[in-house]
């Protein structure tokens, strides 16, 4: 095989134009494409060098690569001149040098078909594709040298630029004679399985930052949408994943700023394994606390996790400052999960507190009263729950009866005060299922706190005791 005499950029010119919109043009969006070249070429380490020369500084890279060929193959945008194995693999893009485009650069190659080596050099005005250039034969003996000057953005941080662009990269990288730090993408994860020609590791708590980077591809992370799972009434409840890919042709970033990962089918085929990699992980957990679609979808995944175990808190009648203080509070609130249980769903304030008055008294001081909570609606254990439906009251006074409940109100004008009785009718259903049996138990109770009549007042709430002996409506006072 012969050199060419010449070779020229392969590329429009409206395209060469605006090159710094066609590729990443950073320092580390630069260095992350010549690292991949490295590693598409066969290349097991990278040696990189700062070098000063006549008072200008150069960034040398490189590689033990198999070299190339062809210099016209180099310099072509969108050509991959890799074998079908690359090809296979990565469908690589073919921007390659073009993310130095603008830049003073030299290429020092080893042709393995013509037995030595071959270099040229690329002007920073030559980018323009307006002329040919011309390689000449080098001595390098192996491998892929690429020398880049290195000025204007790039000479503030070049070295954290590199530091970064070899961190997740699969391949030893020498920076001036020192190896840089490389870490697992997936360090610290719980579990790692194997899917769709990547690696899923699964972590529990914040280990993951939601707007970070959660896919590696081969040293160049980017964020994504993921599925994270959420347990409910737990600490550290949000489970997420990351993803190291390995050998997935199909799941690709988009160009040409590669900082996304493009949605299609391999990608979605990918979420749902990482689904499944979730429900796994939290399979292997002691217990959980996931609501009960979850539950169902971790089965139709095929991963059969076991019912939440009982629990749940214990009712607190609170008023209304009450209910923001405990919206406020940071300690757990007192659960209960064996005897008997009645679930009690979300009640007004004045509502809550006279229904406390009834719980001493049958059938209510048989159980124990708890909390609704909706996300638990499925599991067995909940939906064998006797829960209430509804409670209202009626109020008699001088022989009438006035009904008062969340549907109903009192006169405007009734006045706070004594009254002959106050009724409770506590509405229970059997169990939480659609058409369990439902009873109406009617209880006394001694007292009533209401929210005060449209025309009394417009003062806030406030609590009158009642009367030892005598039962007591009372207004806001």
């Amino acid at each position: 095989m012969l050199l060419p005499a010449t070779i020229e950029i392969a590329v429009s010119q409206d395209a060469i134009c605006c090159a710094s919109r066609l590729v990443a043009t950073s320092a580390l969006a630069a260095i992350h494409e010549i690292l991949q070249n490295c590693r598409r070429a066969s290349a097991q380490n990278i040696m990189i060098n700062l070098v000063e020369e006549d008072g200008r500084a150069f960034l040398d890279i490189h590689d033990d690569g198999c070299g190339i060929d062809d210099p016209a193959a180099l310099l072509t945008l969108g050509l991959s001149d890799w074998g079908d194995d690359i090809m296979r693999r990565e469908a690589p893009a073919g921007i390659g040098l073009f993310s130095l485009a603008g830049r003073a650069i030299e290429i020092h190659v080893f042709s393995p078909a013509m037995g030595h080596g071959w270099k040229v050099r690329i002007p920073a005005e030559a980018w323009n594709g307006d002329r040919a250039l011309e390689p000449e034969p080098c001595d390098l003996g192996w491998g892929t040298m690429v020398r880049i000057e290195i000025s204007g953005d790039w000479k503030m941080g070049i070295c954290s630029a590199i530091a970064e662009a070899a961190r997740y990269y699969p391949l030893p990288v020498m920076l001036d004679g020192a190896l840089l730090p490389r870490e697992d993408f997936l360090k610290d994860a719980l579990l790692i399985e194997e899917a769709c020609g990547c690696r899923i590791g699964v972590y529990k708590g914040n280990l993951v930052q939601q707007d970070g980077p959660r896919i590696n591809f081969h040293g160049l992370a980017v964020p994504c949408s993921l599925p994270n799972i959420f347990e409910l009434k737990r600490q550290d409840c949000r489970w997420s994943v990351r993803i190291d890919v390995i050998d997935a042709p199909e799941i690709r970033l988009a160009l040409p700023a590669r900082n996304a990962v493009i949605t299609n089918e391999a990608m979605k085929a990918l979420r749902i394994a990482t689904e499944r990699a979730l429900y796994t992980a939290i399979a292997a957990q002691e217990d959980h606390r996931l609501p009960f679609a979850l539950w169902l979808r971790a089965r139709e995944l095929g991963v059969m996790l076991p019912a939440v175990l009982p629990g749940l808190s214990i009712w607190n009648p609170l008023s209304s400052d009450e209910h923001q203080r405990a919206a406020n509070a940071k300690t757990a609130p007192e659960t209960a999960s064996a005897g008997a249980l009645m679930v009690v769903p979300p009640l007004r304030s004045e509502i809550a507190q006279a229904l406390a008055l009834a719980h001493h008294q049958p059938p209510l001081q048989d159980f124990v009263l708890v909390e609704e909570e909706r996300w638990l609606d499925g599991y067995d254990w909940y939906d064998a729950l006797p829960i209430i439906l509804y409670v209202s009251f009626r109020i008699y006074r001088d022989g009438i009866e006035h009904p008062y409940g969340e549907d109903d109100r009192l006169p405007c004008g009734f006045a706070s005060g004594f009254v002959d009785r106050i009724v409770a009718d506590v509405e229970i259903a059997e169990t939480g299922h659609k058409d369990a049996p439902r009873h109406v138990h009617s209880i006394e109770i001694p007292a009533l706190i209401c929210p005060m009549a449209v025309g009394i007042s417009r003062r806030p709430w406030s609590l009158l005791p009642a009367a030892a002996v005598s039962t007591r409506i009372a207004w806001d006072a």
